[in-house]
This record gives structure tokens, sequence and C-alpha cells, in this order.
């Protein structure tokens, strides 16, 4: 499913990259291509977020490209993030839209920008051949910690209740005590 492997540059980040055909059904392919990179690199949870954004710049790609091949990369940026990146022939930069509630297209790069630290595009030359690369950096979510509790005996009403019981508990040794100090006397 991975090929196309290689070092995406000269300081060896683990990087796959990988050519698709410009057409729609290109897209999901390219989503599982994305998913597999990062269950590889043991990132599983950031699985379904790459799916998604890679799918929304494919996607781009397929609808706004003009050559007749796009290109997914994942680059490994560290232990917990990833880069996706899609290369294109379009010399036309990306914007992100506002639609309306009626429309049916313009909401990818505002999803891709609420999934994301940080995304961009930039034009890119290859020679003579001029294109663009959208790109953007996905986090792994930080395990949620749990919030710090006082002990029980430290919250105020609890302490009050507490002190309660004790003083009930004290009153009823004082007054088993005191039965006891003084017993009923023995009838024949």
């Amino acid at each position: 499913m991975l090929t196309g492997r290689r070092p995406a540059t000269e300081d060896e980040v683990p990087a796959v990259t990988r050519c698709f055909r410009r057409e729609p059904q290109s897209v999901p392919e390219a989503r599982r291509f994305a998913r597999a990179a990062v269950e590889e690199w043991q990132l599983p949870e950031l699985a379904d977020t790459a799916e998604l954004v890679t799918a929304e710049l494919a996607a781009n790609a397929v609808c706004h490209a003009c050559h007749g091949a796009f290109r997914v990369t994942l680059c490994l940026l560290s232990a917990d993030q990833v880069r996706v990146a899609v290369i294109d022939r379009s010399r036309t930069l990306p914007r992100q839209l506002d639609p309306d509630d009626e429309e049916d297209h313009g909401r990818g790069l505002a999803i891709v920008d609420a999934l994301s630290q940080k995304w961009g595009a930039e034009p890119m030359w290859w020679g003579t051949a001029k294109g663009k690369w959208v790109w953007a950096d996905l986090e792994a979510p930080r395990p949620a910690e749990l919030p710090v509790r006082d002990p029980l005996y430290a919250i105020h009403r609890v302490q009050a209740v507490y002190l309660l019981v004790v003083v009930a508990v004290a009153a009823l040794i004082v007054l088993g005590v005191a039965a006891c100090a003084d017993p009923p006397p023995l009838t024949p």
C-alpha cells in the first residue's frame, strides 16, 4: 500500500509519496494511502484526521488541477506530527471560501483549517513546469489529563459532616461510659 517510501529531505525525515490520476476515484485511494502511512508510523489516533484532510486536498486537486495527475506526500515531522501535502500542476492557489447553506462545495479548506495545526499553499516549480503544493500539519491529540481533585476530607462540607459524626460518636461513647460507670442496683 505504501509505495514510494523515501526520505523526504536531507535530514532523513520519514515520508511516503504517491501519484494519483486526476479522477474522482483517486480520492478514496488517497485516503487509504494516508491512513496506511499514519498507522505504519504508530499514530492510529491521527488516521481519521489524515484521511479527511487528504481527501479534501485531493478532491481540490481533482477539481482544479491542470494536469492528469497529482501527488500526495505524507511526512513524519515528529513522534506526534504529520504533514500531508498534495502537489499538482495548477498555478492557482486555493482560497478558503464562506459558502452559504445551500451550496454543496466550498467547505474543504475550512475543514482542513479546523483539523490542522496550520496549513498553507505555495507555488512550486519543476524546471519549466509550474504548480503548487497545499499542505497541512496534523498533530496527534494529547491524552486528556484527569483533573487533580482534593482528597474528600479537604472539602469544607465533608469536613463539617465528618466533625459532626466524630462529635456524635464521642457523645455516644461518653454516655455509654457514664452508663457503665454507675450500674443499676441488683435486686434480689
